[in-house]
């Protein structure tokens, strides 16, 4: 397990003084990285083996949402690695150790000269270890679209969604679909999964639907293929 101490901040805060989703979940990935990097198996070590960890999927679970300026520890749990795929837990706590966040994420690993999975090194797999899984509710990796979804426009693929892997951040796609429904419900339950990876000169075309309490975003080409599909409930 790895861990570390921050505060919710207020730039990460909504208007009701709680970390907002996207920060939430910035500390979520922050906290894979700071792991990654702690073993000397980070970005620089997988640079310069041309190979890199990228999320495939998200379920996070909340609580409660940590108030501004609220002393929190985030921790992760590498669980289960698999061939070229690894899984981990990911929490939120308080400064008393309650959890407040629970999350589960799916990762697969690329190699960067033919964007294809490959099988990390035996080292890189011992050195993160593995513990076992917390207790939650894990949802299936798949998920359901409902029927008759809306179009709602579309969206450019410009350099603000890009980060360091030359892509669209999985947390700019959490942001996008935010601002595509409804955001006057504080969100209990997240899925995200990522299907394709979006670069500079691509087009979003997203869909949003609705289905017993749950709200459903696919970011899709112009041929109908989903890049992303995110569910909010």
């Amino acid at each position: 397990m790895y861990s570390f101490s921050s505060r919710a901040r207020y730039s990460e805060v909504d208007e009701a003084g709680n970390l907002n989703l996207v920060s939430m979940m910035n500390y979520l990935q922050d906290c894979c990285l700071f792991h990654a990097d702690s073993l000397g198996v980070g970005p620089d070590y997988q640079k310069s083996h041309h190979c890199l960890w990228v999320v495939t999927g998200w379920q996070i679970m909340i609580d409660q949402y940590p108030k501004m300026f609220e002393p929190i520890i985030v921790e992760t749990i590498p669980y289960q690695f698999s061939g070229y795929l690894g899984w981990r837990n990911v929490l939120i706590r308080d400064g008393q150790g309650k959890c407040l966040v629970r999350a589960n994420s799916s990762w697969v690993y690329l190699s960067t000269d033919t964007w294809k999975p490959v099988r990390p090194e035996k080292a890189e797999i011992d050195a993160y270890g593995t513990e076992g899984r917390i207790q939650m509710e894990y949802a299936p990796r798949k998920i359901k679209l409902p029927e008759n979804m809306a179009d709602s426009g579309c969206i450019p693929v410009t350099g603000y969604l890009i980060d360091t892997n030359h892509h669209v951040n999985n947390l700019k796609y959490i942001e996008l679909g935010r601002s595509l429904i409804d955001d006057n419900f504080p969100v209990k339950e997240l899925r995200a999964e990522y299907k394709k990876q979006a670069k500079p000169g691509d087009i979003f075309y997203p869909k949003t639907g609705r289905l017993a309490g749950w709200n459903y975003v696919s970011m899709e080409n112009e041929s109908g293929k989903p890049y992303f599909v995110m569910a909010l409930k």
